[in-house]
């Protein structure tokens, strides 16, 4: 009987001490969010996740009918995924396609879409000028996204199920004990 109560002790604390095991790295920024008029030519997007992503994750960015925007050059750093157009994003509708592996080794992925709509600028010094200082304001702006929000119910559902069963095998293993007494 006391090992049933050790492994069933054992379990509970290491469920308690792993939860952070189940926890994915989730969208928390994005510059652009999702949604956005930007005012501004758009030289890069940046995605902040609340935990980090490991090599190989990437995001593609495409226009509203279809066609790909080149991007230049794909870095990660800890939990920001940053993509550097060749070219500044001009006037169009684009959505952005992420796919990131968090540190716990799970696979997410996501999207969003923004607008560039801005006024036509008259020489090249503006339009590599101005987009650094619209993302820099922008970036604490950032929206959750509906991934976010699917990724969270989710997880919120894992924990619900994690801690139904936890109540099952103790009261499977306090009706053995009861039993074994008889």
């Amino acid at each position: 009987m006391k090992r049933i109560f050790t492994t069933v002790a054992v379990f509970l604390c290491a469920m308690c001490i792993s939860t952070t095991v189940f926890a994915h790295s989730h969208l928390s920024e994005s510059n652009p969010t999702d949604g956005d008029v930007l005012s501004e030519p758009l030289s890069e997007i940046v995605l902040e996740f609340d935990g980090d992503i490991e090599l190989g994750s990437f995001m593609d960015v495409t226009t509203t009918d279809g066609k790909d925007v080149e991007l230049e050059e794909i870095i990660i750093n800890e939990s920001t995924l940053t993509g550097t157009v060749a070219e500044p994003l001009t006037n169009g509708d684009f959505q952005v396609n992420w796919n990131i592996i968090s540190a716990d080794g799970h696979p997410m992925e996501g999207e969003f879409s923004f607008t560039v709509d801005s006024e036509v600028p008259e020489s090249r010094e503006e339009v590599t000028e101005d987009p650094v200082e619209t993302e820099e304001t922008e970036v604490g702006d950032a929206t959750e996204t509906a991934e976010q929000t699917t990724d969270d119910e989710e997880s919120s559902s894992m924990t619900t199920i994690l801690i139904v069963i936890l109540v099952v095998i103790v009261i499977v293993g306090f009706i053995l004990l009861i039993k074994r007494k008889k």
